[in-house]
């Protein structure tokens, strides 16, 4: 490769990979509204039950669903150009949310916003390891602490708009943002040479024999497992925290600090922590499940909302390593088809996402409050469990 060449591949990599953090920063944003917003939801829907889980569940159900069709799009479309796409649904989705009269229209929003979200978080993350094959450890890392430092900043600026008008000023504001954004990245592509971008984010073919062929590997199929139950954990603490916090202690403003005292320890994590963590990834994965478990559990005994926030934050300190992890270590070995993998992984995390908000909710309503924050810890523990037999199985048995 000509000095020329290697110069227009760095500099679509450069490109790519800021459209990625990009992305994926302002889809922190929208990930978070059904932890934060749940309970103006609730009261403006008048919702009950299981249904106040339902904003949370049909959104991941969306994302879920978008995921059978980004392995259709390998190695068929640019990745930036599904970003960009994705990114114009996600302001149409979002619009539709703040406008909708009813819940069933609102629920329909919700579903779609996860589709197009699934789009935007894939092929970021895909975009990272094909451009970045060499350090996608360190780069996923920084995608996913983006992502933390938005999901940190989302419960102060959620909240500070709530005091100058209602929720769906907040999904309104979002829209904006959304095209903002949109722009900006087809400004930062626009001067890419085809060719150049194209050597970045060339892709094989997605076949059923890949998908056969990655299920009959024993260390994909535990290390799916690990994702789905870790994912579950997470999304159970995340959807739920302000809830539990208004139900248990009547303390809706500090749940929403103890999310984002979770965040800024995760982010904390994914910057600080990525250099160490890629030396032995599946072992800090294992530790920090078998960690999370005992955090949650022990701020939950302790019955005092403090030391709930200040678990709140061991337990992003100790979680916030497992999406770029997982990420990484399914893609290992698999180059030419990282959307592939992506994807798998993806789905199999966001049948977590899925359950956790209306299961948590079913339980808390109907047992109590307490009896359902024991679910994360049990999926933590689980989740260590199968990090270690992850550990033990070579990588291609």
């Amino acid at each position: 490769m000509t000095d020329n060449k290697q110069e227009n591949t760095k500099k679509a990599a450069a490109a790519i990979t800021a459209a990625a953090l990009i992305s994926i920063f302002v889809y922190s944003f929208v990930v978070s509204l059904p932890s934060i917003l749940i309970n103006e939801v609730v009261d403006t829907f008048s919702l009950e039950g299981a249904e106040q889980g339902l904003m949370g569940t049909l959104t991941s159900l969306g994302f879920m669903l978008s995921l059978f069709f980004t392995v259709l799009i390998q190695g068929r479309a640019q990745k930036s150009t599904v970003i960009i796409a994705a990114l114009a649904a996600q302001a149409l989705m979002l619009f539709i949310c703040g406008t909708a009269p009813v819940f069933y229209l609102f629920c329909t929003g919700c579903v779609l916003l996860g589709f197009g979200g699934g789009f935007i978080d894939t092929f970021s993350n895909s975009a990272i390891v094909d451009v970045q094959r060499r350090e996608n450890s360190r780069y996923l890392g920084y995608l996913h602490g983006l992502f933390g430092v938005g999901s940190l900043l989302s419960p102060l600026v959620f909240l500070w708009v709530l005091r100058y008008t209602d929720w769906r000023g907040i999904y309104y504001a979002l829209v904006i943002v959304s095209i903002f954004v949109i722009l900006l990245i087809f400004l930062l592509l626009r001067n890419l040479r085809k060719k150049s971008a194209k050597s970045t984010a060339r892709e094989n073919l997605f076949t059923k024999a890949d998908l056969i062929a990655y299920l009959k590997v024993k260390r994909n199929v535990a290390l799916a497992t690990a994702g789905l139950f870790a994912t579950f954990a997470i999304s159970c603490i995340m959807v739920w925290i302000v809830r539990y916090m208004t139900l248990r202690y009547d303390a809706a403003e500090l749940g929403a600090l103890s999310y984002t005292i979770y965040w800024m320890c995760a982010t904390a994590n994914r910057f600080l922590l990525a250099q160490i963590v890629k030396r032995a990834p599946m072992k800090f994965f294992t530790l920090g499940a078998f960690l999370s478990g005992a955090f949650i559990i022990t701020g939950i005994i302790s019955g005092n909302p403090v030391v709930l926030c200040v678990m709140m934050g061991a337990f992003g300190f100790c979680s916030g390593h497992f999406v770029p992890v997982l990420v990484s270590e399914s893609a290992a070995g698999y180059e030419g088809r990282t959307t592939f993998t992506t994807s798998l992984i993806m789905f199999i995390m966001s049948v977590g996402r899925m359950a956790a908000p209306v299961m948590i909710a079913f339980i808390s309503t109907q047992i109590s409050p307490t009896t359902g924050m024991l679910l994360p810890v049990a999926a933590a523990v689980i989740a260590a469990g199968c990090g270690w037999y992850v550990i033990k199985i070579p990588a291609r048995n």
